[in-house]
């Protein structure tokens, strides 16, 4: 399915991936002059981050780099580039929904309720109100936070973290035997071809838990595709569930696939630290919060009587996830996304690709069923994801998509592989834009 080696990018390449970067930043900053907007720091960070880092690439010549140096520059050139989109994008909107933010400033304050007004989700425990989402952002968000306290603006964190998706989207597909040309189609599929740039510049609470679970995810198959070492694998897929709990689930298949390609069990005991730390974190945490095991913050904050997994909720999920379409009527542009959100295949069509590879192949079944295992809790929760653009509650799944994309590609991109990536951008293109200037239809 995978090298250990890389396709190798060329210095050519990390200093396309920072003109795009440039130029995006450049025409982000004239287009909110020209409405009118101030162009938000962000914004005029990563203009310079891409400017510099070009321009560092022309006093250096190829032969003085090693191609571990090279590849590691075209990630942070795709990082540069798709951080300037993202914040281009974005506009200077900061979400409201700072969850994480609130929850990281209770941590360096010493304790672990949350000041939760009452548009944040939360739970009530006696006195005390608690977030619902998974801890590992208000984590990473301390130090953040500890120089801008409240002040600090969750969708900036989050379009950082989106822009890090794609580039370790980027680190990923080298794994696979493909060009680099098909390793940038894929790339800009994923970082604008899927729901990936909405949430990224949405911001809110579960937005980051997503983003950063995407995070870790592409980290853990990284290594599972390279050099498979289950110490690292265990950690980066342990810390993906502590943002999305669903994501405990997929443990088993790194597993499975490791074992595939080294069949010791001696060396699967490697896994047991990540797995076994990220277990302790979860618990302990809610026995402080909740005296459970388990996290009951949603249990507690649903109506009475709500059934949150059940089989009841199962037709209309899957109805979200496939079938649910815009809605049209006569008003310009015509065409609306809708509150309950929209199909995969209406967002995302290119993940069509994703069913191309032979499942017969061990491991390419094997990722197959980790993707739907992941998707599996959300189809019998009790809500779609809504208030949403796409299908939020499967986000998480991307990343495994992606893999088989990639291995269904073989070496080149062919026609229908770009026509779907293109219309896959447009589609989202489109949501962005009228989410953001006429709102949900």
């Amino acid at each position: 399915m995978a090298e250990l080696t890389r396709t190798a990018p060329t210095l050519a390449d990390c200093r396309r991936w920072l003109a795009a970067g440039l130029v995006t930043a450049v025409v982000g900053v004239i287009v909110m002059w020209r409405l009118a907007e101030y162009p938000n720091r962000l914004l005029v960070a990563s203009g310079l981050v891409a400017f510099v880092t070009l321009y560092v690439s022309y006093t250096i010549r190829a032969v003085e780099l090693t191609p571990a140096l090279i590849e590691a520059l075209s990630e942070f050139a795709v990082f540069a580039m798709f951080l300037a989109f993202y914040a281009a994008t974005a506009g200077n909107d900061s979400s409201p929904f700072n969850a994480h933010i609130r929850q990281a400033y209770s941590f360096l304050h010493g304790h672990i309720w949350i000041d939760a007004p009452y548009y944040i989700e939360h739970a009530q425990v006696g006195a005390f109100s608690y977030q619902l989402h998974p801890l590992l952002p208000a984590f990473l968000l301390m130090p953040v936070v500890a120089v801008w306290g409240m002040n600090t603006s969750q969708t900036v964190v989050s379009i950082v973290f989106g822009a890090l998706d794609a580039a370790l989207a980027w680190r990923m597909l080298g794994r696979f035997r493909l060009t680099n040309n098909a390793r940038v189609w894929l790339t800009v599929f994923f970082g604008a071809g899927t729901i990936l740039w909405s949430e990224s510049i949405n911001g809110g609470s579960w937005e980051v838990s997503m983003v950063v679970a995407i995070a870790f995810t592409f980290l853990a198959l990284d290594e599972t595709l390279g050099a498979a070492r289950p110490l690292w694998i265990g950690l980066y897929a342990g810390l993906a569930a502590l943002a999305r709990y669903d994501l405990a689930f997929v443990w088993p298949f790194y597993v499975v696939l490791v074992y595939g390609r080294a069949p010791k069990i001696r060396d699967l005991l490697g896994f047991i630290p990540g797995f076994a730390l990220a277990a302790i974190v979860y618990v302990v945490f809610n026995e402080l919060r909740y005296h459970s095991l388990f996290d009951r913050g949603v249990f507690i904050f649903a109506p009475p009587g709500s059934r949150l997994f059940a089989l009841e909720h199962f037709p209309g999920n899957l109805y979200t996830l496939l079938f649910m379409a815009p809605s049209v009527n006569s008003t310009f542009p015509y065409i609306h996304p809708t509150f309950g959100g929209q199909a995969l295949i209406l967002t995302s069509p290119a993940f069509l690709l994703a069913l191309r590879p032979s499942f017969g192949k061990f491991e390419t079944a094997i990722v197959g069923l980790a993707a739907l295992v992941a998707m599996t809790p959300s189809l019998f929760y009790f809500t779609n994801g809504f208030s949403q653009f796409g299908t939020r509650h499967y986000l998480h799944a991307f990343p495994f998509l992606l893999v088989l994309m990639a291995i269904g590609v073989h070496r080149r991109v062919d026609q229908l592989t770009r026509i779907l990536i293109v219309a896959s951008v447009v589609l989202i293109a489109f949501g962005v834009w009228h989410i953001r200037w006429y709102g949900y239809g």
